[in-house]
Parts: C-alpha cells; structure tokens; sequence
C-alpha cells in the first residue's frame, strides 16, 4: 500500500453485455481493488481466495478492506491442478451459505490460473453468478486464463470438463507478483506470449527474438510491452467471439496436443506446467502444418529455435520422466478426443500459415496426430 504506482494502463473491456476494466500497472493493486468494489457494488461482503503462498502477505490486504468497511472471509488453497476440482469448490460454496452472503457479493481471486479459474467458476454458479474480481498473480493467467471469462473445473482427466462463460466486474494485474514467481512458471508464461506472436503477430515474434535475454531478466519495460500485446491479441479474439466459435479457437493454439501430453503424464507429479504442455503442442502443430499441410521447413524451424531460446520444452523423452515410449504414445492419443473444442465428433487444429497467421482445421487424421505425437515424444 505504500508502494508509488511506477506505471499503469487500463483497457476498456466490453463483451456481449459484459464491461469491466483489465488494469495492468505496479503498485495499484490495494487501490484497484477498492475502486471496482465501490464502482460495482454496494454490498460489503468479500470472499477473498488466496492461493496458500501468499498466507503471510495477505493480513494487509484484509486490514485495507476491513478498514474501508468491508467484512473479509478469506479462504486459502493450494494452488495445484489437482485442486481444480469439485470438492475444492464445495469448501467456497460452504463458505457462501454459511455467512448467508448474497449475489451481489464478491468473490476475490488472488492466484494463478487454477484458483482463478476455479473460483470463477464458484462465482458464476452460486445464487446463479455473483460479483468477481480476479487478481491473477502468475504470467499465464495475467495474459492469458484471467482474460475472456472462461471459468471452469476438470473431472477426472478431462481438462476444464465442468465451466461457463463468467466474466469478473475487474481484473487487476499487479507487476509486483513478477517477482515472486520461480524462473520455470515465469518461462511457462511466456510461452503463452510466444503463442500469441505466432497467431497473430510477426512483429512481436521478431521482438521476442532480438530481446529474450532481456525478457528473460524481467526487464519491466520490456515485460510491459509485451504483455499489453498478449492481453490486446487476446481481446482482439475474444471479442465477438465469446463462446469460441471460430475467431476465438485460434488461441487455443498449441493445446490440443498440448493438453493431452500434460494430461498423460501427469500421473503421480505435474510434469509438464501449462505453458510447457503448449510449448510442446505447438511444436507438434508445427509439424503437422508443414508435412500435411503443405507448410515450409521454416516454421517448423522458427517455433523451436525461439521456444529453445526461452528454455522452454520443444521433445518429450519419456524414458526421462518415468514413462514407456509405446505406452505414452497410446496415452496421448486416447486423451487428444477428450478436448473439448471436437465439433461433429471431429477434432479441431488451429495450425500456422506462416508467423504471425493461423487457420482451424477440422480434417486431421488420426494417422497424422499419431505421427505428430511420434516427432514430439522421443524414447
């Protein structure tokens, strides 16, 4: 709270009959949060989620609100994937009926993408969607699963199985959590970013290219560029297209294998972080756009020299993380029909025409993932 706000910038987010504000900045999260409450909604009951790292931190953030008026239950989770699950929402749904708190009361979500989306899915369903702000505090869900409303939780092995289209009266993305992140988790970010150049834009491609090293170091400049360009292609493909369509799909590019290989070894451990997973499929899209789609060598090239350039995972060697060659091969091929963008019983791929352009397809054999898979996923 004291804390000088170095930089901001707010976007001005309005979908279907949804409008709210995405502030990014440094040092204005007290403050942001403050506003949207008193903008949106004049209850003064706050369920405030809080991923369990941030425990010790969070007693200034209660004592704020408390101090403006605001009655504060906290709930603390652990933050992993395997807590992205029905029985987690049962502990905030108990909270809610318990306290007798209202529709127009608040959910705050501070966390990374598995609280996030979690929690907005508790905000969408309880008294059929209440107020819900999201405080995104990892890279992945500052540009990536806090922004368009989609909330949701998995069922057994099927990634994001239960959800809705939810979106929050603010997303507050906050510099300061940059710094409390592990190296692995901020590069699993990026990948995101990288993602987003691929699809959309080559210019950005270029600049994540000529200044990893600097990116790299969390140069606050450089991240502040970058990120603004990863939440604006974001919106651009949000918007008008909600409930993922068409326009919408292409951000899920690289996740359909990715998915499945996250998905297929996660077994016992995590292996594979989210943005590692959509490293690894799109490196397997890549493939699949050169050889079956009459794609050049070149894309194939640009996607792992720049994801090798960031450390992020470009093959799988199964040996190395405890799993038979055959058998996680077979694996991910039994998951790839789970996800959830299938239309007509078809898989659909969002696959490049070249850096910084994609198409959806929905014509892709099973020979030709099993093949994909086969390039990805060495002994």
């Amino acid at each position: 709270m004291d804390q000088e706000t170095i930089f901001k910038k707010i976007y001005n987010v309005e979908l279907n009959q949804d409008k709210y504000d995405i502030v990014i900045g440094k040092g204005l999260l007290e403050t942001a949060v403050l506003e949207a409450l008193e903008k949106r909604t004049k209850n003064k009951n706050v369920v405030f989620v809080f991923d369990v790292f941030f425990q010790d931190r969070s007693n200034a953030f209660i004592d704020f609100l408390s101090k403006a008026g605001y009655k504060v239950y906290p709930y603390y989770m652990v933050a992993g994937k395997h807590n992205k699950t029905i029985s987690e929402a049962i502990k905030i749904y108990e909270i809610l009926e318990a306290n007798s708190l209202s529709r127009d009361s608040t959910i705050v979500a501070l966390g990374g993408g598995v609280l996030g989306d979690l929690a907005g899915f508790v905000a969408s369903t309880y008294h059929r969607g209440m107020k819900l702000i999201n405080i995104p505090t990892t890279l992945t869900a500052m540009i990536d699963s806090s922004i368009g409303g989609k909330v949701a939780i998995n069922f057994r092995k099927t990634i994001n199985a239960i959800g809705n289209y939810y979106h929050p009266i603010a997303n507050v993305i906050d510099f300061k959590f940059i710094s409390t992140l592990p190296q692995r988790d901020f590069k699993a970010g990026l990948a995101e970013i990288i993602k987003c150049a691929i699809i959309n834009d080559k210019e950005l491609f270029d600049y994540l290219k000529s200044n990893s090293q600097k990116i790299l170091d969390r140069d606050e400049d450089s991240l502040f560029n970058i990120m603004c360009r990863a939440i604006e292609i974001k919106l651009v493909h949000v918007s008008g297209d909600v409930k993922e369509k068409n326009e919408r799909l292409k951000l899920n590019y690289g996740h359909t294998l990715g998915h499945s290989i996250e998905i297929s070894t996660d077994v016992l451990e995590e292996i594979y972080r989210h943005g590692e997973g959509v490293s690894l499929g799109m490196v397997a899209a890549a493939f699949l756009a050169r050889k079956y789609f009459g794609q050049g060598q070149d894309i194939l090239d640009a996607h792992e020299e720049i994801l090798n350039q960031y450390g992020l995972p470009t093959r799988v060697h199964a040996k190395d993380i405890g799993f038979e060659y055959k058998s996680l091969i077979e694996e991910c091929m039994r998951n790839v029909h789970k996800d959830k963008k299938k239309k007509d019983n078809k898989l659909r791929f969002i696959l490049p025409d070249e850096i910084g352009k994609c198409q959806v397809y929905d014509r892709v054999a099973d020979d030709a993932i099993r093949e994909a898979f086969v390039y990805l996923i060495k002994e």
